[in-house]
Order: structure tokens, then sequence, then C-alpha cells
């Protein structure tokens, strides 16, 4: 597969989906979450209390896997994207403003909860006041395809949110 071919795999993967799971490990105990994401380059933007359990461990620890995928039923039909990188808040202006207006094109009913608070239950604007913006920044992205064969893999190595080297059939 060429470096090309596969860019549009795992992009045309990433925009079709909306939920990924995020895993983290602090002081030898995993924990995954799931969260909608948007995607800006390779890096995936999401919502998320500072007070969550994820984000607490990535606070400590910001190494990160991630896992997008569909539903299958026949294992001969899972294809997948497996992911490893690092998680960070986003904190600088110009970052939140660009991360927030990626996440508003893909879910455009989150504007209700940042524009019309008033509209929301307190229970929601309470929650909605608490959440901050983060970033998977991947360093690797698996392609996973099981009708190439069971197990096949394609790996893409990124760096800064671009591609480096050609894919490796993994």
């Amino acid at each position: 597969m060429t470096r090309e071919e596969l860019e549009e795999i795992v992009i045309r993967f990433m925009d079709r989906f909306t939920t990924m799971t995020l895993a983290c490990c602090v002081a030898k105990t995993p924990w995954t979450a799931a969260v909608y994401y948007a995607r800006q380059g390779y890096d995936l933007i999401f919502f998320s209390s500072p007070r969550s359990r994820h984000a607490m461990a990535f606070a400590s620890n910001p190494a990160a896997a991630a896992a997008i995928h569909g539903d299958y039923r026949l294992w001969q039909e899972i294809k997948g994207l497996q992911m490893q990188g690092r998680v960070q808040p986003i904190t600088s202006p110009l970052a939140l403003a660009k991360a927030t207006a990626t996440y508003l094109r893909k879910y455009p009913f989150v504007r209700e909860f940042l524009s019309d608070p008033a509209s929301l239950s307190p229970t929601v604007v309470k929650k909605m006041a608490k959440v901050s913006l983060y970033v998977f920044r991947p360093d690797s992205v698996w392609y996973v395809d099981n009708e190439a064969g069971f197990g096949t893999r394609w790996k893409l190595d990124i760096e800064d949110g671009a591609v480096v080297g050609d894919p490796v059939l993994a």
C-alpha cells in the first residue's frame, strides 16, 4: 500500500466515526474512556473534565493509546485504527479557538451548550462549565484490516502532525 493510499484511508476512517477509546495508565493502573472527537490534521480534539479519571491520569502521564473502530459482527470484517501518542490540554488562545471551531464543525449541536446555556438544564450547564479541550496527538497509527487477512495492520509514523516515512506492513 502506498503512503498516499494509507493516509487517505486513515483520514477517511477518522472522519467517518465519532468516538474514540482513550487508554491511559498511572501507577500501573490502566483505564479507558470513550470520548467524542473531531479531527484536526491527525490530531484528535475532545472535551473532558479536568477532574475526570483519564484527564487526571494524563496530567501525570500524557502517554496514551487510542482506538477507533466500527461495530462488526464477524472477525473477518474488523477494521479500525490503533494509535499511540500523547494527550495534552489545549491552553493557548489561538489553539483553543481553532480546536473549538473544528469541534463545532463536526458537532454543531455543541454550539447550543456554548452559546445559549440558559436553554439547558442546570445540571448540564454545571457540567459544561467544568470541561476543557484536549488533544490526542498520535505518533503512530496502525490501520487494522481483517478483510485483507487476519491481523493485517499497516503502520504510519507521525511527527509533529505530519506523516514521516513510508507505511510498514506490521
